[in-house]
């Protein structure tokens, strides 16, 4: 019983370490390589977003919305992706794009005998990925489009004047006159906001700050240490 416990364990410890080399193979092989670099710097910037290392707001992604600039807007309706903030489509077509690239790869690396003609194949799926993509993502968060809408309808809402003069609380890891953010708590709802302040400062990531200036152009606080 014990040998052929053990025989069962070194069977399937055998068959992972080949799935995860044929894995680590598949991502690192042309097309799927490039993908997993954008995937790799998608990852990284939502990490450094999460941990307030970059300055994101989704109501700006909203407003960077394709949708907005010029003959864009067709093909983002085509695609459903109008309404989704930039930042998260892009993301997701990545994604999107890195497993088709790694679907193909698993299923037909070595099927094409010229080298030569796998390149110019492989060229081609990186450019035609996205296009799969964008409509699966589109479909994909056509639900969530009320939400956007609503978090966008918040940003626009913090533009007045109404938060001068209450606390909020530093979240980078310093706050300068192009980058900073802050949470408020305003009525149980966390607000995330853009903040600048004058320099030099000692402003750090749990600093309660005072906003003093609401900056309409740049959509952002200024803000001053509360002591």
């Amino acid at each position: 019983m014990i040998r052929t416990n053990l025989s069962f364990f070194f069977v399937s410890f055998s068959k992972l370490k080949t799935y995860m080399t044929d894995f680590i193979n598949n991502i690192f092989s042309f097309p799927t390589l490039f993908y997993t670099g954008l995937l790799t710097l998608v990852i990284l910037y939502w990490l450094a977003s999460s941990f307030g290392l970059a300055d994101f707001d989704i109501a700006d992604g909203m407003e960077l919305d394709v949708s907005d600039v010029a003959d864009g807007s067709g093909w983002m309706n085509r695609f459903k992706l109008d309404g989704i903030p930039l930042t998260i489509s892009i993301s997701f077509i990545i994604f999107i794009s890195w497993v088709i690239c790694f679907l193909l790869v698993h299923f037909y690396q070595g099927k094409i005998a010229d080298s030569l003609v796998e390149i110019f194949v492989g060229f081609w799926v990186i450019i035609l990925a996205p296009v799969v993509a964008a409509p699966i993502v589109g479909t994909l968060c056509s639900p969530l489009k009320p939400l956007f809408k609503k978090l966008n309808e918040d940003g626009e809402g913090r533009n007045a004047d109404s938060l001068i003069g209450h606390l909020a609380t530093i979240r980078t890891n310093k706050v300068t006159m192009t980058f900073g953010d802050a949470e408020l708590d305003d009525e149980g709802a966390n607000l995330i906001l853009k903040v600048r302040a004058e320099e030099p400062n000692d402003l750090k990531r749990g600093d309660s700050v005072v906003i003093t200036e609401y900056l309409i152009d740049e959509n952002t606080y200024r803000v001053r240490s509360r002591t």
